[in-house]
Formats: structure tokens, C-alpha cells, sequence
């Protein structure tokens, strides 16, 4: 099993640096993003890009044998657009790609590309066995992505991201999100901190023999409340 958890990164490395060599801009987040502070797998790759260089995407995935499984447009304030692509052979390795920006659906809210890319820089993100020099979002604006999809896997991502960070940089972000819901997981994210199965799963996710995190800077969340 682990082996094919390696063979998916390996994959998914190789399409990234594929885009690179040809000379495509884009931003990764998500799961490989949070890599580049501390490593763990993830299931697939999302990379945020430019409308206008969609087309140059598809046709490098197509080549790869990569099949389009969906596509939706958001109504967002930047009318973004969702599209996966995969390929299934002894495993499943999928790309989703936003175009123009992300929508984030559970607080009905949008970040535009270009505000993504101001809140980015060229990082390393080290693999089991590959690395790549791409770029990434600051551990800011992925709390701020995180923070309001507010999944499990993104409560573990937070609290792997919550070292140096800037809480005033995160709550000038999230100003202008729906603050009942940011407080629903912001509470749930804390109630958390303590329990055996989240901390346990945290270990299993990043790989970890202790729960290693700074519950000061975690603290800090409170302020937002």
C-alpha cells in the first residue's frame, strides 16, 4: 500500500514539473502545498491557474492519458471554474484545476487567482523519493483556504501549518467571510486538540511518532472568534 502512495506522488511530481518545463504558470495548494511545510500524501493534486492557459493545461493531461471526469463552473464573484482530470490504471491520480481562482463552498466565498499568486512564493516540496520547486500559498493563506472549507483533513492541515504564523495576516483574509460558520469551525477546530483519534489520525496522516505542534499559535485562533 505504501508503495502505491509513493508511485501516486512520483506521478503527480512528474505532471508538475512536466508543466514547468512548459513554462505554465500555476499555484498549488491543497494537500502537496501543505508539503511544503511538512510532508504527507495526498490523493490528488490541486493547482490554481489562469483561464487564459486552461487549454495548454488539457492538452499536456491529455497526452498523459489523462481523462477530463469533471467540469462545473461556480457562481463565485470571480466566476471560477472547477475541472478534474484523471487516469485510472493500477491506481487513481487525478489533477483538479481552477481556473481564474477557488471557490470555497461552504462559506460561499472566492479568492481570485491573482490574490492567490500575491500570497505565494517558490518553494520546495521534498517526496519520499522526488522533489519539485514550485509555487506554493504562505502557511497564512492556506489556513485562510482551510479555516473555511473546514473538513477533518483540513483541521490536520491547520494545525501542521500553525508554526510562525502571522494572525493578523489570516484575519485580515477572512474579514469578509460568513463569521458564523468561521466560528463553528474554528470551535470545532479547537475542541480537537485533545481528542485520541484526531491526534492519533494526525500522526498516521504526517507520518508522526508525537504530536509535535505549538497549541500557542493554534490558541491564537480564538482571537477571530
Amino acid at each position: 500500500m505504501f508503495d502505491r502512495y509513493i508511485q501516486r506522488e512520483n506521478i503527480i511530481f512528474e505532471m508538475l514539473q512536466l508543466f514547468i518545463d512548459n513554462g505554465l504558470d500555476f499555484i498549488l495548494i491543497g494537500g502537496y502545498a501543505v508539503s511544503a511545510y511538512k510532508h504527507r500524501f495526498s490523493v490528488d493534486a490541486d493547482i490554481v491557474i489562469r483561464k487564459e492557459d486552461l487549454k495548454k493545461f488539457e492538452e499536456i493531461l491529455k497526452q498523459k492519458k489523462f481523462k477530463k471526469t469533471i467540469s462545473k463552473e461556480l457562481d463565485n464573484l470571480y466566476s471560477t471554474e472547477f475541472i478534474r482530470y484523471e487516469i485510472k490504471d493500477e491506481l487513481t491520480v487525478s489533477f483538479d484545476l481552477m481556473i481564474g481562482g477557488m471557490g470555497i463552498r461552504q462559506t460561499d466565498s472566492s479568492l481570485s487567482f491573482d490574490t492567490i499568486d500575491k500570497g505565494s512564493s517558490k518553494k520546495t516540496i521534498k517526496g519520499i523519493e522526488k522533489e519539485i520547486r514550485v509555487r506554493t500559498p504562505s502557511r497564512e493563506l492556506l489556513i485562510v483556504m482551510k479555516l473555511q472549507a473546514g473538513r477533518l483533513t483540513d483541521f490536520r492541515d491547520i494545525v501542521a501549518l500553525s508554526q510562525d504564523i502571522n494572525i493578523a495576516e489570516i484575519k485580515e483574509h477572512l474579514k469578509n467571510t460568513d463569521q458564523k460558520i468561521l466560528k463553528k469551525h474554528i470551535t470545532y477546530l479547537l475542541s480537537l486538540l485533545d481528542k485520541k483519534d484526531f491526534i492519533d489520525s494526525f500522526k498516521g496522516v504526517f507520518m508522526e511518532k508525537k504530536f509535535d505542534i505549538d497549541l500557542k499559535n493554534i490558541e491564537m485562533f480564538k482571537s477571530i472568534l
